[in-house]
């Protein structure tokens, strides 16, 4: 369930797919002992993610596979100090 904007610095509760941008990430286990089931394929975890309607005017996420889920602003004019992770704190 989303909780809140996925941009850490960011307080503003979800509460309609109206406001804001909704994303779909598809991410792997962190344990390569479990990336696979039984028949060898990989396993894939569908997770959303939701930046409020301020954020997603200035940034977009980005998945990285050791990082988790960043927040990376939408042009390179942008202060680079806001690109923060947001991995693990959207349930």
């Amino acid at each position: 369930m989303l909780h809140k904007c996925a941009n850490p610095d960011c307080p503003i509760p979800f509460r309609s797919l109206r406001e804001g941008k909704l994303f779909l990430a598809e991410t792997f286990p962190s344990d390569l002992n479990t990336a696979f089931d039984g028949t060898r394929r990989k396993l894939r975890r569908r997770e959303h993610f939701w930046l409020c309607d301020v954020c997603s005017a200035h940034f977009t996420l980005r998945f990285d596979t050791t990082l988790g889920m960043l927040t990376v602003p939408l042009t390179e004019r942008t202060n680079t100090r806001f690109v923060t992770q947001a991995a693990g704190r959207v349930s």
